[in-house]
């Protein structure tokens, strides 16, 4: 009964830190025009404002779990979340501060993105498939509701006003982390042959030599590379088949919203390998699905349709891929290193996403085909995707 009762307070407390994971970085863009004209910033100094962060998840990622080694995932996620609220705050006063406090955003958020994984594991290993589940619908709600509210809200009570506000969440999820106990739950029991094998493993082969873990890397990067360069130009795309901007901005807050069911449903269907590939083969279906009909269709239905699609896979894709490290940890500390090279190099993968593809379409002329080039990195993220299934299933990780 006991047992039961924390783990609902401790869903909790990870939808909480959840609230935080996207929050500061989605809520900027739709009012980036508020906060360019303020600062009187380049178009450039502008973009740098969306790629601080995504570069601070690349070469701080890992650098978090020797922290979380030495101060413990509880005592790391509470600097962490303390450095996201003072961070907001610092944003709003002068051009140097936006941009070191957006450097303090994406460091602040790095080490939750590391440690929440870690914190699963270290507190509830059995429950880990359904809270992971839980804080990646949490991020995908919240980020379509603060992007949809944020622009009112500025025009109602000023953007640094706003900005400032994104601080709440993090003082909120403060006091929940303040009020988990210091004594992590008793780990999930593995029998003595279990034990022998993990230990075998962990004793043969460092972490950062382990092809897996590497694989699960370059499948994390590239489904980051997709969505950031979707989130980046959804709405360019959308415009250039005819759109308004304010319809352009409700598909995009479609796109956001419509993956929060299916970010929680997803972990529950890798429990069984047979699941994984029948998942690998829909995420295939809806990335050349969705992105094929913003290539070819102008017809605003169809428009609607693709940006549901895209949003459905790219949020289970994500999903699946913070699952993995879980899946192939078998520690609660080697989740956090795991985690930490992972999102390392995925998030170094992505950062090159949204420039990149803005390139390409200026060279191209069109974005028919440089989403035509989008599609192909999608169907070679999915082929990773195979392989990485087929060597978990040969190290019996969990299938």
């Amino acid at each position: 009964m006991n047992t039961k009762r924390q783990g609902i307070n401790f869903t909790f407390e990870v939808f909480l830190l959840a609230a935080n994971l996207r929050l500061a970085i989605i809520g900027i863009p739709p009012i980036v025009t508020k906060i360019q004209s303020y600062f009187h910033l380049t178009t450039a100094q502008t973009g740098v404002l969306t790629t601080i962060p995504l570069l601070c998840f690349g070469f701080l990622s890992a650098t978090t779990a020797p922290i979380i080694r030495k101060l413990g995932t509880k005592r790391t996620i509470e600097y962490a979340l303390l450095m996201l609220a003072i961070a907001n705050l610092l944003r709003t006063y002068v051009n140097w501060g936006m941009f070191l406090g957006t450097i303090f955003v994406g460091a602040g958020i790095t080490m939750l993105n590391v440690s929440l994984p870690a914190l699963i594991v270290e507190r509830h290993p059995e429950q880990s498939t359904k809270l992971n589940g839980v804080y990646t619908a949490s991020i995908n709600l919240l980020s379509a509701i603060v992007g949809g509210i944020a622009v009112p809200v500025a025009n109602a009570i000023g953007w640094q006003f706003t900005v400032q506000l994104f601080s709440i969440p993090a003082l909120i999820a403060f006091l929940g982390t303040l009020m988990l106990p210091h004594q992590a739950t008793r780990p999930r029991k593995r029998t003595a042959t279990d034990h022998q094998e993990v230990t075998g493993k962990a004793a043969a082969t460092p972490i950062w030599k382990r092809g897996h873990v590497w694989l699960l890397a370059i499948f994390m990067g590239l489904q980051s590379l997709i969505f950031y360069t979707i989130v980046a130009w959804l709405p360019s795309v959308l415009t250039s088949h005819g759109l308004s901007a304010t319809t352009a901005g409700l598909l995009f807050s479609i796109f956001q919203i419509i993956g929060a069911p299916f970010a929680y449903l997803v972990p529950r269907a890798t429990t069984k390998a047979s699941n994984l590939k029948l998942l690998m083969i829909s995420l295939l279906i809806g990335y050349l699905s969705g992105i094929g009909i913003l290539i070819m269709f102008n017809a605003t239905w169809l428009l609607i349709l693709a940006c549901i699609i895209v949003g459905i896979t790219t949020a289970s894709i994500f999903t699946l891929s913070l699952s993995m490290i879980t899946t192939i940890s078998t520690t609660p500390q080697e989740a956090g290193s795991v985690g930490g090279i992972v999102q390392s190099i995925g998030y170094l993968i992505a950062s090159v996403g949204p420039t990149m593809f803005g390139v390409i379409e200026s060279t191209l002329g069109n974005w028919s085909q440089t989403l035509i080039i989008l599609i192909t990195i999608s169907i070679i993220n999915i082929l990773v995707g195979f392989v990485l299934i087929k060597i978990v299933q040969k190290n019996h990780f969990v299938y």
